[in-house]
């Protein structure tokens, strides 16, 4: 009885095994074009980084940084929360950082500026867009990041 169990669990693991095996392809991989394998292949592209031939589509011609990104990087414009204080006292006083933890802009490395200042570039002046997390963002700027996401505009010179 159990040999047959053995026998059976078997017969199940190699059809699981066909089963899950690649289709056949009817076109030989020898003889098939490769230009056109290339032509197929994916782009790889790096989620924090909006390249110069991005910003230089024609698609993007006219168009600011601002809705470039919004366009291509939505995830660059994303707040995942401010820093909120509790204490009353504290905030009465006018310490309570409202940009905290908001998304903010450096136009070619210079000061940190509101994200609202990327609306007036246009794309094709722009040779890199490049996101830094708050704690890229706090290593590169220190404390004027504000625990918050910036993103890096690189202008064409």
């Amino acid at each position: 009885m159990s040999l047959k169990l053995c026998r059976t669990a078997l017969l199940f693991v190699v059809a699981g095994a066909c089963a899950k095996s690649a289709p056949a392809t009817s076109a030989d991989p020898m003889t098939e074009d490769p230009s056109r394998a290339q032509a197929t292949a994916p782009v790889g592209r790096n989620r924090d980084i909006i390249t110069k031939a991005e910003l230089q589509d024609p698609v993007n011609a006219g168009r600011t940084v601002l809705e470039v990104v919004r366009s291509l990087r939505p995830h660059f414009l994303t707040v995942r929360g401010g820093q909120a204080i509790q204490d009353t006292t504290v905030a009465k006083m006018g310490l309570v950082d409202n940009e905290s933890g908001k998304v903010h802009a450096s136009i070619d490395g210079n000061k940190i500026v509101p994200l609202e200042e990327l609306n007036p570039i246009l794309a094709n002046t722009v040779s890199e867009v490049r996101f830094l997390n708050p704690s890229q963002a706090m290593n590169r700027f220190g404390g004027t990041a504000r625990s918050g996401p910036v993103i890096l505009v690189t202008t064409i010179k």
